[in-house]
């Protein structure tokens, strides 16, 4: 904590401090510590803190470690590319995990935009003690004079023994508010789920 803390001090103009609290809920409380070193690969590493409080006064303390690595980014007006590589350990149950995380958005045309989402990842179930091996993609099209957008899925679970795809429909209201419906069809399922919501979002 004082090397986070000395770290902050010299660097204070690049932000390399993460904290983040949270409250989950009346009971459930969360901080995110963390360090950003300010180069290339723009490494992230730190700890999660939790308190959660139960009614039979168990109070459980749950203790996370991760990091991030970008392993590369490309910005431009009409492309954008990002990957990284995140890991994750529990230190309650010695559970853990490494990923990759993909994302690429392009203009195809003055009215189409594309956007690419891949994430292949290993993570250890520390109750169960193997391993399981998970990975997923998604490609979005969406039209921005409308606000509509179309996104095909697919995703492999419990090291492929299961898998899934799916479509959903996004549609904007306003800036702020959008519809969303999806439908999706795994192997574990006899029938498809669907879900519709609505979403609000605004910052503060």
């Amino acid at each position: 904590m004082a090397l986070m803390l000395l770290a902050g001090q010299s660097l204070a103009d690049e932000r390399p401090l993460i904290w983040t609290p949270t409250k989950n809920s009346d009971t459930s409380y969360g901080v995110k510590l963390g360090l950003r070193l300010p180069n290339e690969l723009q490494p992230e590493a730190g700890i999660n803190f939790g308190l959660d409080s139960q009614k039979n006064a168990v109070v459980n303390t749950p203790v996370k470690f991760w990091g991030k690595v970008t392993a590369s980014s490309i910005q431009t007006p009409a492309y954008q590319l990002n990957r990284d590589i995140r890991i994750n350990l529990d230190a309650v149950t010695g559970s853990s995990g490494a990923r990759v995380i993909m994302s690429e958005k392009r203009i195809a045309s003055e009215a189409l935009d594309i956007e690419v989402n891949r994430q292949y990842g290993m993570r250890y179930d520390g109750a169960a003690s193997n391993w399981i091996g998970e990975a997923s993609q998604s490609v979005k099209v969406s039209r921005a004079s409308s606000g509509t957008a179309v996104i095909l899925q697919a995703k492999a679970l419990d090291t492929f023994r299961e898998l899934g795809a799916g479509i959903a429909v996004e549609q904007k209201i306003s800036a702020r508010l959008s519809l969303n419906g999806s439908i999706e069809q795994t192997t574990a399922a006899t029938e498809p789920t669907s879900n519709i919501s609505a979403r609000y979002t605004f910052k503060w």
